[in-house]
């Protein structure tokens, strides 16, 4: 079970990670390239829009993490309790 708290957990650390790098990345190239009179976005825009889509995949990771969870705990308790799933 620590395994798959450690292989989820981490997972999502790296999405998070990795949006944040290009968010940044994206910020900076924003920073140097904006032209205020092409768009009425701020260029701060450019690290949250990234850095928003990494987080609903992070957080995909986290709901499939949850429904393992669920999984494995309902088969250890119906273990524990002498039921079987696998019977008809």
């Amino acid at each position: 079970m620590k395994k798959i708290h450690l292989i989820f957990g981490l997972t999502a650390l790296a999405i998070l990670v990795i949006g944040i790098l290009h968010g940044g990345i994206a910020w900076i190239v924003a920073e140097v390239t904006w032209d205020p009179m092409a768009t009425s976005f701020p260029t701060w825009s450019a690290f949250v829009l990234p850095l928003l889509f990494y987080s609903v995949g992070a957080g995909a990771v986290l709901f499939a993490w949850l429904i393992a969870w669920l999984v494995i705990f309902s088969r250890k308790r119906g273990l524990q309790k002498g039921i079987r799933n696998d019977i008809i």
